[in-house]
């Protein structure tokens, strides 16, 4: 028997995860419950899979006989829909961020804790053979020992969002919490340690959506230490290049080398310390976009994941647990920003 999956969130993100669902687990996962805000999102799901049956609020949804359930709400819904699901004995897949206050987060992972479903975050970055690749080398000693990591961004504006919601801080949590956790994330992820006090500056110069002092930002820089004592820095500006010409960059240096992202063509530069190298060794990972929104990699790799960490019972590479660090950073970065301190981050207790 296929599980019944169901979905809450009919958007742009939310359209792709049901045509990813269906592409790529129709053998073990079966679409059959949907629920939207508009009739034309739940039009365009319904072409993808005619047998989801409609429901009008996602409390229905949830009640419903489905197994587990995707989330692809605004932001500030995570936390409260997470809840409610697991509650319910269903298993969850729930866009990142896991919570946009630290109350939130610590909210969903107590939820996960005390369930013996799954819940798996968003972050399929993780998941793409590229970025477990410098996990991968970073694990094997290539790098020595880390001790600086970073990322830089420079992208064009959000896309349009029903009722402008991320734009709003007090919606989305802002604009390092609702995009650059998966960053965080993964920075987190190959450090292999716990952010541990942050300073960051931003603002908005460009790109004013709405009125007032909840618009959120359109560059920022983030700096911030490790307990092990590693550092790391993110740079973001979203009035620079617009897509397909926007740029990520993304590396870590150790105390024997440095490995650096050319995702662009899918490759990994490294130089090693002290070897005089003139041109860097590269890796050509095989590797391939998503097609769903956004086009990430790793986006393919999480869903067929997922169904398989339910069938075979499976621990998570994004559970709550491993991931909620990078969520909690960016809220902590956004709080920084606010007042103008260098900030602990405040992990679960």
């Amino acid at each position: 028997m296929k599980l019944r999956i169901g979905f809450i969130g009919l958007g742009a993100m939310g359209l792709s995860h049901v045509k990813a669902v269906h592409r790529l687990c129709g053998d073990k996962a079966e679409i059959t419950a949907l629920c939207g805000t508009t009739d034309a999102n739940f039009e365009a799901a319904a072409e993808v899979a005619p047998r989801g049956r409609r429901f009008k609020q996602p409390s229905q949804l949830i009640e419903s006989e489905v197994d587990a359930i995707f989330v692809s709400t605004p932001n500030f819904t995570h936390a409260k829909l997470a809840e409610e699901i697991i509650s319910a004995g269903k298993h969850l897949f729930l866009e990142k961020p896991c919570g946009i206050t630290r109350n939130e987060c610590l909210r969903v992972l107590d939820a996960a804790s005390r369930s013996d479903g799954i819940l798996m975050l968003g972050h399929e970055l993780r998941y793409s053979p590229f970025f477990q690749k410098i996990k991968e080398l970073v694990e094997r000693g290539e790098i020595g020992k880390a001790r600086m990591v970073w990322t830089r961004e420079f992208r064009g504006p959000f896309q349009k969002k029903s009722g402008e919601w991320i734009q709003d801080a007090r919606l989305s949590g802002g604009c390092l919490v609702d995009k650059n956790c998966h960053h965080f994330d993964l920075m987190n992820w190959w450090v292999g340690a716990r952010p541990q006090r942050v300073s960051a500056f931003g603002g908005c110069a460009v790109n004013r959506v709405i009125e007032g002092k909840h618009q959120v930002q359109d560059h920022a820089t983030v700096s911030y230490e490790y307990e092990n004592g590693a550092r790391g820095t993110l740079q973001l500006c979203m009035f620079a290049l617009d897509f397909p010409s926007e740029d990520l960059e993304m590396g870590i240096i150790g105390d024997g080398g440095m490995l650096v992202t050319r995702i662009s063509r899918i490759e990994i530069l490294q130089w090693k310390r002290g070897t005089n190298q003139k041109e860097p060794i590269i890796h050509k990972v095989n590797a391939r976009q998503g097609e769903g929104w956004g086009n990430h990699l790793g986006f393919d790799e999480i869903h067929r994941e997922f169904v398989s960490c339910i069938l075979e019972k499976r621990e998570l590479l994004t559970s709550v647990r491993n991931c909620i660090d990078g969520t909690l950073l960016a809220i902590a970065a956004e709080r920084a920003i606010k007042k103008g301190q260098v900030l602990s981050v405040d992990h679960e207790n």
